[in-house]
């Protein structure tokens, strides 16, 4: 049991246990992990990354299906896994796979979770493109923070079976989201989402990203060290929500009305640079519409 991931959480340590008890982790796919371990080699092993990918249907179509789509702009359709891979490239292939693994694994029978996983990949990207803009946090983990930040929903979903109540609660509530959660599960999805995230071996710094995303208070406090990473992603969450919610033309939440300001500032940005963002990764989303169409 890892304490830690309870600090400042309304539960108390002792409860912990009964609470990992209760909620099933889902382990990275076995597929997932060997392709992140190919990934990793100072030589990566092509052909094994094929065979990897042919061998689940799953992500042999997804592959195919992602290098034909109008992003690529192929003039020949990739007919094949191997042809796909070499379109895709290595940083798409793994980002694919994870997304597709994180799918797989979390969604609830019943229920359907396409708007959540699209929102999941817009973050993704949103996050990624927000991190080039600042020194010391590496695209690759913003992407990652991203596309888990709130994996912990369709855990709890799975879990209990009034969560979707809860979350309606929450939406039309002016407290926390995480103070809802936990008054009527004893956990929240943040914590969770953490639980996840260290289980799949995701990078310490994203865990502990995914752990506090919605103690926007902390960035009061931390504003005059704007360079720490936890807090950076944080404010990168929070913009992002901001960008998506503009770009899916629908109202901004609660917490961006009381701290979007605070996190602009915390990224060392102005008006003008958020105008900018809207236009570009406006453009960037409606490549990622076209993907997963």
């Amino acid at each position: 049991m890892d304490v830690e991931l309870f600090r400042g959480t309304e539960i108390a340590a002792d409860t912990a246990a009964e609470i990992l008890k209760s909620v099933s982790i889902p382990p990275c796919p076995a597929v997932t992990v060997a392709l992140m371990e190919e990934a990793r080699r100072e030589e990566v092993d092509f052909v094994r990354i094929n065979r990897l990918i042919s061998g689940d249907v799953s992500l042999a179509a997804a592959m195919i299906k992602t290098a034909n789509s109008p992003f690529f702009a192929l003039r020949t359709k990739a007919r094949t896994v191997q042809q796909a891979v070499a379109v895709l490239g290595l940083k798409n292939i793994i980002s694919i796979v994870t997304g597709l693994s994180l799918q797989q694994a979390l969604s609830p029978k019943g229920i359907s979770m396409e708007r959540f996983w699209d929102r999941s990949n817009y973050h993704a990207a949103v996050s990624a493109r927000l991190a080039r803009r600042r020194r010391g946090i590496a695209a690759d983990d913003a992407y990652t923070f991203g596309l888990f930040h709130d994996c912990g929903i369709p855990i709890l979903m799975q879990r209990f079976p009034d969560y979707k109540d809860t979350l309606a609660q929450a939406n039309k509530s002016a407290r926390p989201v995480l103070k809802v959660e936990n008054e009527r599960h004893g956990t929240d999805h943040a914590v969770v989402g953490a639980m996840l995230a260290r289980n799949w071996q995701l990078p310490p710094l994203v865990v502990d990203a995914i752990r506090v995303h919605h103690d926007l208070e902390n960035l009061h406090t931390a504003a005059v060290t704007a360079s720490e990473p936890v807090h950076c992603l944080v404010a990168i969450a929070l913009l992002a929500d901001h960008l998506i919610a503009r770009f899916l033309d629908v109202a901004d939440d609660a917490e961006w009305q009381s701290h979007g300001a605070l996190a602009i500032d915390f990224l060392e940005l102005d008006a003008d640079d958020v105008a900018d963002l809207h236009d570009e990764i406006g453009d960037e989303l409606m490549e990622i519409q076209a993907t997963r169409g």
